[in-house]
């Protein structure tokens, strides 16, 4: 004969046993992940051929067997439902025109590729992931400084509206001998320069950039001197912001092509207009090259 007392004792235990179950379908056990560690990525480059390798990489692309895990700011840990052996691509990511809400996989950048193998709870490194331009590229103009202004010169000129003059300098530089120095003052107040010669023919439909190094203690402008059956057009693309140390910057020319059919060719144009409050407005330029695919 079951006692009260049993039978109380054997309900509570069913309804413990029951309560349990029941969490452990409302919190499942999670799954360990494993762990990718990225601390950097490296771009290599032919000087001659391909210009300059310096980048400036914020974060990555990361995809696992063809399917995206994500993108995550440099320097990286991962986490990653997976374990064993997979084929992950890795991709340099840009902010395009220099504004953190325009990220992207720069697409003249080939992705690195790389076989991992993964353990659960534990964290794989990869100290530095190189990457290369992609091969077959067009790289349309390229102007370093390193030639002097006499001879046969730099690829840079000022147009008929300036009022100030630009000079290659070989004290504030980034790389190499020689910069572009473009300085305003009050009273000369105003540069506007543009590549030289007849302008490039830009492919619509293409991504186009234009890379470049700068520093500048005032804001300048970069656009496009569109040349069409009608004459000639100024097109803004941006304004940059001062900034005291060199920065590296991916500046997207395509959707301004693709907007300007008329245009047969293009020049790039640059264009500083002195501030008030500075006695003078100085902008540096070193290894600028227009490049699209």
């Amino acid at each position: 004969m079951v006692t009260y007392r049993k039978y109380l004792a054997t309900l509570l235990l069913c309804y413990s046993a029951a309560w349990m179950s029941s969490c452990d379908l409302i919190n499942p056990e999670e799954e360990v992940p494993s762990f990718l560690q990225i601390e950097k990525v490296h771009v290599s480059s032919n000087y001659f051929l391909q210009g300059d390798s310096t980048a400036n990489i914020d974060d990555v692309w990361v995809y696992a067997d063809g399917n995206y895990i994500g993108t995550f700011e440099l320097p990286a840990q991962i986490p990653i439902l997976l374990s064993g052996k997979h084929r992950f691509f890795i991709g340099a990511g840009i902010e395009a025109n220099g504004i953190a809400s325009t990220s992207e996989a720069y697409p003249l950048y080939r992705f690195y590729e790389t076989d991992i193998d993964l353990k659960r709870g534990e964290v794989v490194s990869v100290d530095s992931v190189p990457v290369a331009y992609f091969p077959n590229l067009q790289y349309t103009w390229f102007e370093d400084f390193e030639k002097d202004t006499s001879g046969s010169g730099i690829s840079i000129d000022t147009t008929a509206l300036s009022i100030a003059n630009i000079r290659t300098d070989s004290v504030d530089v980034f790389e190499g001998k020689r910069s572009l120095k473009m300085s305003v003052t009050s009273a000369l107040n105003f540069i506007e320069c543009r590549s030289v010669g007849d302008g490039y023919q830009l492919a619509q439909g293409r991504d186009i950039y234009l890379e470049m190094t700068y520093k500048a203690n005032q804001a300048f402008t970069v656009g496009l001197l569109g040349t069409s059956l009608f004459g000639q057009s100024k097109i803004p693309v941006i304004k940059l912001n001062p900034k005291s140390d060199w920065n590296k910057i991916y500046i997207r020319l395509g959707p301004y092509v693709n907007a300007n059919p008329a245009s047969l060719k293009y020049n790039i144009l640059f264009q500083v207009s002195h501030e008030a409050g500075l006695s003078e407005g100085v902008v540096v330029l070193d290894n600028v090259k227009l490049i699209s695919n």
